[in-house]
């Protein structure tokens, strides 16, 4: 069976025949493809695989006169499905809610998918309007506000459903405080240091994760110190109900196989900023734009209402080799997407010489790690170094809009590394010679740039571009 092309449906069958007026046939052979093996014909030959093919054949008589060799080409390709019919698809959102049916502090959205004929191929989920997504693991969603959240399947025939939706709401403010945590941590298992429990990191009864009660990242002054900590938090967490005696076991082994508070193998990190005023204080705003505090939450968010590019800088020390971690969530208003960055080794940004503009002297003498999802416009994604290392789109991690992301820059030497929630996303060998794409005039390469210390800032690009930052921290290494 043949479709409008000329193509075999599912297979074809290639059938040989032979005569000789003289002697008479004594073989027929055949052969498959260009240079596949000679082989005897003793019945049609049938061909499964999809794809281009070629059949060669000949004949020999009884006098051994071998026939000029012959060959025949087709095509085999799938068969039309039967299945007609689209997957079906539903989504659970669970969390706490308050008297008003709003989720507190958070929700998390469950899609499933189920299909009878030819099964599930993929599932995608759009949150807000956004873009659809590859739907891999349930969505946790909290930011303050009115959500929707959109899904559909497609199954292996080729038929997607239609898309259905489904709202909530996450309370201001959670309907209750935020919970006092030390860290901010929502790996799915229980790390201590790098050493993985496999104990899933639940939401304990103080809302703050099981991650962020142990304070792996806290400068400890000694493992015994540590230790003690780590037994008291698993007591308390096991009379709670949230972890079993196997599960203390094996938080409580890895918190000794860590190390953490030995000399020479301390996990800390420093606080840079930790979501107060007085944190807030140490750090000074130059150019365009402005941060606001949000105390509640321990953030900061840029304005909606002070226009312009500028940046945020700590000005109180440069920093040579270091792990830098914060944590940032897309603000943007309407179903665009912030473009942001975080600012690395780049000199005092005062009374420079060759830059006046303070903002423009990170710009141009330091490296920008960029924040931006923007599935158009500008082609530096989030992971890039800006200007010299690209990273797009499907290499960026992205996650949904309004959610928080765990960000680490990494700086050794002239090397860096950037993690987007635990996943390495981009390297990038800052060595000379390299310039500046699309190219700037003035711009200095990274001959300027090769600093073996700098300061660390956070940008702002606009009134549009709302972007908010949190527990910003840094390692010494």
């Amino acid at each position: 069976e043949k479709d409008d092309a000329g193509a075999y449906l599912g297979m074809a069958t290639v059938t040989v025949t032979a005569s000789d007026t003289g002697s008479g046939v004594n073989t027929i052979e055949y052969a498959l493809g260009a240079n596949g093996e000679w082989k005897p014909y003793t019945a049609p030959v049938m061909v499964h695989e999809l794809g281009e093919h070629t059949v060669r054949y000949r004949a020999t008589d009884r006098s051994g006169n071998v026939a000029d060799e012959k060959s025949v080409e087709f095509t085999v390709v799938e068969p039309p499905s039967q299945d007609q019919t689209a997957p079906e698809t539903s989504v659970k959102v669970e969390g706490d809610k308050n008297s008003d049916g709003a989720f507190i502090t958070s929700a998390k959205a469950t899609v499933t998918a189920t299909d009878d004929d030819s099964g599930v191929d993929k599932v995608e989920y759009s949150l807000d309007g956004g873009p659809y997504l590859a739907y891999t693991a349930p969505v946790i969603v909290d930011r303050v506000g009115h959500h929707t959240i959109t899904h559909r399947a497609t199954d292996k025939a080729g038929n997607t459903s239609e898309a259905k939706k489904s709202s909530f709401t996450i309370a201001q403010g959670g309907g209750v405080p935020a919970p006092n945590c030390a860290e901010f941590d929502e790996r799915h298992t229980v790390f201590v240091g790098t050493v993985d429990t496999g104990v899933p990191n639940r939401i304990t009864r103080n809302r703050c994760t099981i991650n962020e009660l142990i304070e792996d990242e806290k400068d400890w002054s000694s493992h015994a110190l540590f230790l003690k900590h780590v037994k008291a938090v698993l007591d308390k967490l096991k009379t709670d109900g949230v972890i079993d005696q196997r599960e203390r076991k094996a938080i409580n082994q890895a918190a000794k196989q860590s190390g953490i508070g030995k000399p020479g193998q301390s996990e800390g990190y420093t606080k840079l900023f930790d979501g107060t005023a007085a944190s807030l204080a140490k750090w000074e705003h130059v150019g365009g734009g402005k941060f606001e505090l949000n105390e509640e939450e321990g953030s900061i968010t840029s304005s909606t209402t002070v226009d312009g590019m500028g940046m945020l800088w700590l000005p109180n020390r440069a920093y040579g080799d270091y792990s830098l971690k914060l944590q940032w969530r897309d603000d943007a208003p309407g179903s665009g997407n912030a473009n942001g960055g975080v600012f690395v080794r780049f000199p005092k940004v005062h009374d420079h010489p060759e830059e006046s503009r303070p903002e423009w002297v990170a710009i141009k003498y330091g490296h920008e790690i960029q924040v931006n999802d923007r599935p158009d416009g500008d082609m530096y994604k989030t992971g890039s170094v800006y200007g010299f290392d690209r990273v797009g789109l499907g290499g960026a991690g992205v996650t949904p809009k309004g959610t928080w992301n765990d960000y680490e820059i990494k700086v050794v030497d002239q090397h860096y590394e950037i993690y987007r929630n635990g996943v390495l996303i981009n390297e990038f060998d800052n060595t000379g010679g390299q310039h500046f794409e699309p190219p700037r005039g003035d711009d200095p390469g990274t001959d300027g740039r090769r600093f073996a210390s700098g300061y660390i800032g956070l940008q702002v690009h606009g009134v549009t571009d709302v972007i908010s930052y949190r527990d910003i921290r840094i390692k010494e290494l």
